[in-house]
């Protein structure tokens, strides 16, 4: 999902396509069957869905890693927030509010964590059924400008290559043969610190049970789901907005009070679930306000050392602050580079967007500018980088 050297791998990816005589978009086929679509170009990305061996898809752009982003398939859908829609007749609504979130769907799970649309004020969106009255979210069809991915090694451009190995089976890391440990770095962050962790951070078994089915006739069970996704629904629209505004008080009172509601293993299990991902948006946010410090420490020191308070003008608003720091990892198309706080801990993971040259910044105190997502296997904040700001701040 992420690579080193974004740049150089595109311009390179971009001489061997023109060499081979590759136009974008072309058609190719599935070699194999129950082959993973995803949200993302990497394993790291969840699953939107699966196609079966012949499956035609449309391949417009071969990223860095081995994967193929694509037209996203028949049965694709992303989700919207009902109340920025207003019904337009004819199964199409309009978009009310500017820059409205589109997030990736997923035929799996109820997962809705990867961004890459903003909708216009005014935009058309076909709805794929009709949204239910008391429901948070919509169901759309994917809007322009978005894509699934593929492993390249499941796509033929003639469709008749030897049958490959089904991509269930294949282990972290097999989804590509081309050799990375030269091009590790030697100093960085190596993922093996428990950020990987998939089930809820709590030893109270209601909380790994949640993610079973709660029986239809469990009290109150609709009312409570209802609940949980209003709750969600607005997380997640605080989480698209600068950290330092991010508050979650109110919510939390919420999801506690939901807590003491719930009736079942099963319901006490999902508000513990939504109250592990509070936390982690929480500790997201102070390891931010973290960093921040830092660099208001050290501007105060280096204004006493001066002898004069500096000229000071508007901050600029970044996306992510912190010391640009590679990272290490046995798993191919795994994070290349992270933000890290004053004690070496992530506060983010990033990614380079076409065009950004992330390697001179290494080592460097940064702020980034771009989209910002959230990687749910890494449970840490993502940022596709589109601008970086070396910031006056000197190593401790």
């Amino acid at each position: 999902m992420r690579w080193c050297s974004f740049l150089f791998a595109i311009l390179a990816l971009g001489a061997r396509n023109q060499a081979l005589g590759i136009e974008f978009p072309y058609a190719a086929y599935v070699n194999s069957a129950d082959v993973y679509v995803r949200s993302g170009p990497g394993r790291d990305y969840y699953p939107t869905d699966k196609l079966q061996k012949g499956a035609k898809v449309e391949v417009y752009r071969h990223d860095p890693g081995g994967w193929y982003a694509i037209r996203p398939p028949r049965q694709s859908f992303s989700w919207v927030s009902s109340r920025h829609l207003d019904p337009a007749g004819n199964g199409l609504a309009t978009v009310n509010s500017p820059r409205v979130v589109a997030r990736v769907g997923s035929a799996f799970s109820d997962v809705r964590d990867v961004i890459q649309v903003r909708l216009d004020k005014g935009e058309k969106v076909e709805l794929v059924d009709s949204p239910a009255s008391d429901s948070p979210w919509c169901k759309i069809s994917p809007p322009s400008g978005e894509f699934r991915w593929v492993f390249s090694k499941y796509v033929d451009r003639d469709g008749a290559a030897e049958v490959a190995r089904d991509e269930q089976d294949a282990l972290p890391g097999e989804e590509s043969s081309i050799p990375r440990a030269a091009e590790r770095p030697e100093r960085g962050i190596r993922l093996a610190s428990g950020l990987r962790e998939s089930q809820p951070t709590t030893d109270d078994p209601d909380a790994r049970v949640s993610a079973a089915a709660e029986p239809p006739d469990s009290p109150g069970s609709a009312a409570l789901r209802r609940e949980i996704d209003r709750i969600e629904l607005e997380l997640s629209a605080m989480v698209v907005e600068e950290i330092s505004v991010w508050s979650f008080d109110r919510l939390q009172n919420r999801a506690e009070a939901l807590l003491d509601e719930a009736q079942t293993p099963l319901q006490r299990g999902r508000v513990r679930v939504l109250l592990t991902k509070l936390a982690r948006f929480e500790d997201i946010k102070q390891r931010h306000l973290s960093v921040r410090h830092m660099q208001e420490d050290t501007d105060r020191a280096n204004s006493q050392l001066g002898g004069s308070e500096p000229h000071r003008p508007e901050a600029p608003r970044f996306d992510g602050v912190g010391r640009l720091s590679p990272v290490i990892s046995e798993k191919v198309g795994g994070p290349q580079f992270a933000l890290v706080d004053q004690s070496n801990a992530v506060v983010s993971f990033i990614t380079a967007a076409p065009g950004v040259n992330l390697r001179p910044f290494v080592d460097k105190y940064v702020g980034v500018n771009g989209q910002r997502g959230y990687m749910t296997d890494l449970h840490r904040q993502h940022i596709n980088v589109q601008r970086v700001t070396l910031l006056d701040v000197q190593r401790r």
